[in-house]
């Protein structure tokens, strides 16, 4: 059994008009190609629908028994069809996108924007590494990725900021002056607390990296996560190089040090997968562009500490 949403749609409205010539206009055809619409639905069902008579078209009884649920799918249809529209024009739907700690504040304030201009899109940021997020935009799973600059040439992106390296200490054993402060004392007098490397190998090889090309070195002791270290140098436990980005979250017990130096900063971008025809993605892209033309820079490389807030507190 096979019929089409114009038949249904014909039906509909020709029950409710109880008129030929008028259920033909309402619907922009002509009064021929209702018929036919109406013959071919009755001949598919096996069943009359309609009464022709002095008084218009009068539902049959099997018509009556159809015209509820007929009526639900035409409805259905017009919902389906003004979603679809919707979609692809790119202002509903969804939006999955990747962020990493560098973009923890960033990616969060356009989400915000964006949804002040398309509100029926559902948007779901999820923290992962800059390597997850590469093999899911080639794998279609994820729309955007705010990350590290792809190693891949088919992944195009949009340059945002500059993250750079920081020191994290104790504010308690900070100097007075900090031109007092001394880098490799620092490094060797207390362990140095990173991420462990899986969790975060992106930035894992960026303080490898730093401490080979500055010969540096320190007692290495590793962390689950982010939180988790900065709350470890707060206490006292260790000092842990870090993304600046960290200032976002770290209390007035821990101080900040930019550092700088070969291997001491990184570009991270909005990166996308081209492949995937995706007109949300697009919009949400067209945004950032237009808000971020040239990519933030992190403050240059000194000695002067980064000053951190307090956490909020609530309920």
């Amino acid at each position: 059994m096979k019929f089409d949403l114009k038949q249904l749609q014909a039906f509909v409205m020709l029950a409710e008009t109880a008129n030929y010539r008028e259920a033909a206009n309402r619907l922009f055809v002509t009064q021929p190609a209702l018929t036919k619409q109406i013959q071919g639905l009755e001949q598919t069902l096996g069943s009359t629908l309609f009464n022709r008579g002095r008084h218009g078209a009068e539902l049959t009884a099997v018509g009556a028994q159809l015209l509820t649920q007929a009526s639900a799918l035409v409805e259905h249809g017009r919902e389906f069809e003004s979603h679809a529209l919707a979609v692809a024009s790119g202002v509903a739907g969804r939006l999955k996108i990747g962020f990493g700690l560098s973009s923890f504040a960033l990616a969060p304030s356009l989400v915000a924007r964006f949804k002040q201009q398309v509100p029926d899109v559902m948007v779901h940021l999820q923290d992962m590494p800059s390597a997850i997020q590469q093999e899911q935009l080639l794998s279609g799973q994820l729309q955007l990725g705010f990350m590290r600059r792809p190693e891949l040439p088919q992944l195009r992106e949009h340059r945002l900021l500059i993250d750079r390296l920081v020191l994290a200490v104790p504010t308690r054993m900070t100097q007075p002056d900090p031109a007092a402060f001394d880098l490799q004392q620092a490094l060797t007098s207390q362990p140095l607390l990173q991420m462990v490397g899986h969790r975060c190998p992106g930035l894992s090889q960026q303080i490898a990296s730093f401490l080979g090309a500055n010969r540096l070195t320190g007692m290495i002791q590793e962390a689950e996560d982010i939180q988790t270290l900065v709350a470890l140098v707060a206490a006292g436990i260790g000092n842990a190089i870090l993304p600046r980005s960290v200032s976002f979250i770290a209390g007035p017990d821990v101080t900040l040090y930019p550092l700088s130096g070969p291997n001491s900063e990184w570009e991270v971008s909005l990166v996308w997968n081209p492949l995937f025809a995706d007109p949300i993605r697009d919009n949400f892209v067209k945004l950032v562009v237009a808000t971020h033309p040239t990519p933030i820079s992190a403050t240059p490389g000194t000695l002067t500490p980064v000053k951190t807030k307090a956490p909020a507190t609530g309920a």
